[in-house]
Parts: structure tokens; C-alpha cells; sequence
């Protein structure tokens, strides 16, 4: 209540401290009873009983008094149940100190509960004695109900009424705690649960009927749950579980083996019968951490290497797992940085004429030397890099590089010296970027002729996206570039593009080339390669050379280009410009 307020009923009701004190109280209740606040006027009586002297209209409507009541009368005969004692004993506190009082309180008639916030105002007579109080009565029931409701909402899923996030995790740092001081060795342990497929749902039926099915799906994972146990919605089709005070894994492998045997069901959705399936993740305090942050997290981990495996399925969280997961991570931000700075290089691994040992070229070969961990294998971050995207600034770097190399060449030895490089391009580069568009910016940039580059890709990135490479690679032989099928032989329907797509070289796998021997099966393989890329007017390039019979077996075939070890590893460029210059290591020199 305001101050001024306050003022006003003190100055009404310490009007004189001598006659009939009542007197002047009734005098003045028609000012008070207009007051928009509870006033109530309580004494000591005998046995130290309080008494109400004075109720206005505001406060009788509170107490649910009639306005017929009695006073004045014991403060026990207004509501005769345990809440009155607060105010009771509040009273008898400022009539023996003689200070003000603020508290708050609440009384409960059957089922209604009033929240109330009073201030106590003692009047002192000319003895220096307090002969009444002043009570003053708010009535905060509306906004504690919205400060409750407000409180539901922060903590809590308004879909599916379940715990959100927040509480979640302040339910979890409390179990943690528990677990934390407890002799008994028991343990604590969080569950993601996500929904597999759940964007088909969205995608047949709408999101209204999503909405729905979440909340028959919480309906579902309640019903799996111990009753001690938390379920939360952290997300669109995410939910955790809290599994608290367990003491062998094998209680909450059971939980998980009811959630599954619970998906197994159909849903009724809208008349639909729905099939569904999700994916677990676990974490405990006894394989994991016990910060609540890294239980949600390792969890979480968990889960998606469940989605990973292929789904329905759970996955208990593994240390080992999640450091190597870390590690990759790590990884991919150095490579980032590695392809931004240019800390890359490129070697290069020469192909060889097999009739005249002549220099033929080279395959170019993305190299990367890390300060600290030393080579890392390209079997190692060329597939983190198609998975991450981070191949396709890969690529051009490597494009750029080799036509860099070459006009170098070019320069110091002239045209009819220097031999073209083969550039790898993968598929998921195909996918994203405009390949065609990126070699022929290459080429004018260094003033080359298109005779000096080659694109070389798998089988595997033709079948990602046959007809958008296909066009591709039309535009890049019309730069004058020639293109090269890589790891032939590995695939399923190797001899079906080579008709169907603009290829001018079929490089043989090396795999083939391990295996040869004199009249099986690979050898025979290969001699029918061999006739149908020269029928087709293919070069064809024998990949993995290690050993003279090798060498001499596929040259018999009438193959005449070779790569491989037997002649040289991937050198850097200085080495592959000293082959340039015609200082070959395999003994031919020019």
C-alpha cells in the first residue's frame, strides 16, 4: 500500500487516545471503507487473545465475512483454521516491540487459496504503550497465479507440458549433486531420444498432426519411465530422460528396451496408422562426466552415433568414440585454416611412356604437412574434407596450384617440354561448385592452353549425379582439356560410361595390377580393357607399377602408359621440375 495510505488510516484512527476509542473508529470507517485495500483493526484482549476491532468492506471480502458479523470478536471466530496463526502471531510481535511490520501470507477457504501481503502499523497512547494495530490487507492472488503460471512456462515444454531445457538440467545438477554425496555407489544417467524420421511425419500430414503426435510420443515415454524419472522436450523431436539412483546399467538399458518395444506400435494419427521408430543415446556418471553440461552433450553424442549405425537403435556413450570424434573435429579446423593460408602442396607423380621410358606427365596430389602432427595421410582428411565441404575450396586450391607449376614449366623450358598435370576433382565438388567454370578461370589466369590440364574423377562421383557431370565435363573437353576415368575397373558399371561420357583416359586400378599374373583372371581383364579402350581410342594408364614383371606384363597388353612406384613416389615440385628438365630417376633422360 502507499505511504500516503498508510498515513491516512493512521491519522483516521489515532484520532485521541482517551473516551471511547470504538467511537471513533466507526466514525470514520466510511472514509475507510472506500480505501481499494483490506483494513483491519486488531487489540489484545484478555489472555493475550487477539481481537478484531474493525473490518472494512475490501478485507470482509477477502475473509468471506458477512457483513452482519459481530466485533469486536477473536481473530480465531473470523476463520477458525491453521492459517490465521501468521497474522496472529505477527500482531502480538509488533505489540511487544512497537516496530511496523511487511509480510506475506495466505489463507485457503475449501479449495480457493488467497495469496495476501500486509503491513502492520502499532498506535502508541500518551503512556508510550501500543493500544491497537493497523493491518493493512492486499490481495496478490492474481498475481502470484500469473507468477506461477509465468514460472510453469520458463520451465516447461507448452506442447507437451513436459520440462524444458532449463529444468532439466537444474533437475539433473541436483541428481548429480545426490549421486555425489551418496555411500550407496549409485549413479545417475541421461537419455536423448530422438525421433527417426520425423520430418516425414511434418512433410505428410502437416505440422499440426507433428504437434500431436510429440505429445502422444511424451504420453509414450512417460509411460517407459520409473516414476522417480524426468522426462523433458529439449527440441523439435528431441526429448531427455533423467534416470536417477541407479545402481547397475542394466536398469537403464531396460528403460531404453521398453522405448523401443513401445515404438514397435502404431500411432493413430488422424486416422493414419503411423510407424515410427528413435534413436538413444546414453550417458552415465560411470562412463562419462558428472557436470551436467557434459552428461547432456555426451548423451547427445551417443545418440547420434545410434542415428549413424542406422537408427532404432541405442548407443551408450564410449570415451574413446568421443575423442576420436574430438580429434576430427579438431582436424577439420585445422585443415580449414590449411587450404585459407595456403599451407598445402602439391605433389606430383610422373606417368611414363612404357615403349620410350619418356616423360608423359604427372598426377598432381594434395599434400599436407602439418606443423605439428607431421604428414597426415590424405586416406585421412580427403574424405573429412568431402564430408565437411571443405573439397571444394580444396579443389580449386589444387586446380590453381597445378596450373601454377605449369606455367612455371612453361617459362623456364617451353612448350614442347612441358607435360600436362592430372588435377583430381571429387564428386561432392562436381555437386557443389561449377567445375567447368572454375578450370577454364584457372587456365586464362596463368595463360594456359587447356592441353596442359587434366581432370581426373572416380566412378563413384559420375553415379552421384550422371546428367550434371556429364554437361560438365562436355564443357571442360571444350576447353581443350582432356578427362581422366580414375580407379577403372572398381566399380559396377565402368564399361557403360565409357560410351556414355566425354572420357579420353581410363586409368587401370591398381588393385587389378596387384593381383597380375600370367593368364588369370585380372590378366585377362585387362587384355580386354586394353583392346576395347584402343578401339575406342582411349589412352589407358596402368596405375600401381612396383615390380619389372608388372611392367612388362602390361606392356605386352599393348598398354602404353604407366604410374607408379617402380618409377617414382610423389615427388614436390622441385623434383617433378627437375624431371621436366629432363633428368628422369628410372634411367631414360632427355
Amino acid at each position: 500500500m502507499a505511504d500516503t495510505q498508510k498515513n491516512k488510516i493512521s491519522s483516521i484512527a489515532s484520532l485521541g487516545n482517551g473516551g471511547n476509542r470504538n467511537a471513533r473508529i466507526v466514525n470514520t470507517s466510511a472514509v475507510v471503507e472506500r480505501l481499494p485495500v483490506g483494513v483491519m483493526i486488531c487489540g489484545i484482549g484478555t489472555g493475550n487473545i487477539v481481537e478484531v476491532l474493525f473490518v472494512n468492506g475490501f478485507a470482509r471480502d477477502i475473509f468471506n465475512l458477512e457483513d452482519t458479523a459481530i466485533l469486536p470478536c477473536s481473530l480465531d471466530s473470523i476463520w477458525a483454521t491453521g492459517d490465521n496463526h501468521v497474522l496472529a502471531s505477527q500482531v502480538t510481535e509488533v505489540y511487544r516491540t512497537a516496530r511496523d511490520a511487511n509480510f506475506e501470507w495466505s489463507i485457503r477457504f475449501g479449495a480457493i487459496e488467497r495469496f495476501l501481503s500486509s503491513h502492520l502499523i502499532p498506535l502508541i497512547d500518551h503512556e508510550g504503550k501500543v493500544y491497537q494495530i493497523i493491518c493493512t490487507i492486499e490481495d496478490q492472488t492474481a498475481e502470484k497465479l500469473a507468477e506461477r503460471n509465468l514460472l510453469h512456462h520458463a520451465f516447461h515444454d507448452a506442447l507437451t507440458g513436459q520440462p524444458n531445457r532449463v529444468l532439466f538440467r537444474n533437475k539433473l545438477e541436483e541428481a548429480v549433486a545426490e549421486c555425489q554425496r551418496s555411500s550407496q555407489g549409485c549413479g545417475c544417467a541421461v537419455l536423448i531420444v530422438n525421433i527417426d524420421r520425423f520430418q516425414q511425419i511434418n512433410e505428410s500430414f502437416g505440422h499440426s498432426a507433428g504437434d500431436r503426435f510429440l505429445i502422444s510420443m511424451a504420453s509414450t515415454l512417460r509411460r517407459c519411465i520409473r516414476a522417480s524419472d524426468t522426462l523433458a522436450r529439449l527440441s523439435g523431436d528431441e526429448f531427455a530422460i533423467l534416470v536417477t539412483r541407479f545402481q547397475d546399467i542394466e536398469e537403464v538399458e531396460n528403460i531404453s528396451h521398453r522405448i523401443h518395444e513401445a515404438m514397435q506400435q502404431p500411432y493413430d494419427l488422424d486416422g493414419n496408422e503411423v510407424f515410427t521408430s528413435v534413436s538413444v543415446g546414453v550417458a552415465t556418471t560411470i562412463s562419462s562426466s558428472t557436470h551436467p553440461e557434459d552428461l547432456i552433450r555426451d548423451a547427445d553424442f551417443a545418440m547420434h552415433r545410434a542415428k549413424s549405425a542406422g537408427k532404432a537403435r541405442t548407443e551408450i556413450y564410449q570415451r574413446e568414440s568421443h575423442q576420436r570424434a574430438r580429434s576430427q573435429f579438431h582436424l577439420e579446423t585445422e585443415l580449414r585454416r590449411a587450404v585459407e593460408r595456403n599451407d598445402l602442396e602439391l605433389y606430383y607423380q610422373p606417368i611414363v611412356d612404357l615403349k620410350t621410358g619418356e616423360l608423359h606427365g604427372f598426377e598432381g596430389l594434395t599434400r599436407w604437412i602439418h606443423k605439428e602432427r607431421g604428414f597426415v595421410s590424405p586416406v585421412e582428411f580427403i574424405p573429412l574434407a568431402e564430408e565437411t565441404g571443405i573439397i571444394v575450396g580444396l579443389g580449386r586450391w589444387a586446380i590453381q596450384a597445378a596450373c601454377a607449376q605449369v606455367k612455371s614449366w612453361l617459362d623456364e623450358v617451353g612448350p614442347d617440354r612441358t607435360v600436362p598435370v592430372n588435377v583430381n576433382v571429387s564428386g561432392i565438388q562436381f555437386a557443389r561448385d561449377d567445375v567447368a567454370a572454375m578450370v577454364e578461370k584457372a587456365l586464362r589466369e596463368h595463360e594456359l592452353d587447356g592441353r596442359f590440364l587434366r581432370i581426373e574423377l572416380t566412378e563413384s562421383a559420375i553415379m552421384a549425379n550422371p546428367t550434371r557431370i556429364s554437361e560438365s565435363l562436355s564443357r571442360i573437353r571444350a576447353l581443350g582439356v582432356k578427362v581422366a576415368l580414375d580407379d577403372f575397373g572398381t566399380g559396377y558399371s565402368s564399361l557403360n560410361y565409357l560410351h556414355q561420357f566425354p572420357i579420353d583416359v581410363i586409368k587401370i586400378d591398381r588393385s587389378f595390377i596387384n593381383q597380375l599374373r600370367p593368364d588369370n583372371e585380372p590378366y585377362k581383364i585387362l587384355q580386354m580393357i586394353g583392346m576395347l579402350a584402343k578401339s575406342l581410342g582411349h589412352e589407358v594408364v596402368a596405375e600401381g607399377l612396383e615390380d619389372l614383371d608388372h611392367i612388362n606384363m602390361v606392356d605386352a597388353m599393348g598398354f602404353r602408359l604407366a604410374q607408379g612406384y617402380y618409377y617414382s613416389k610423389p615427388v614436390e615440385g622441385e623434383g617433378a621440375t627437375t624431371m621436366v628438365r629432363g633428368q628422369l630417376p628410372w634411367g631414360k633422360s632427355s
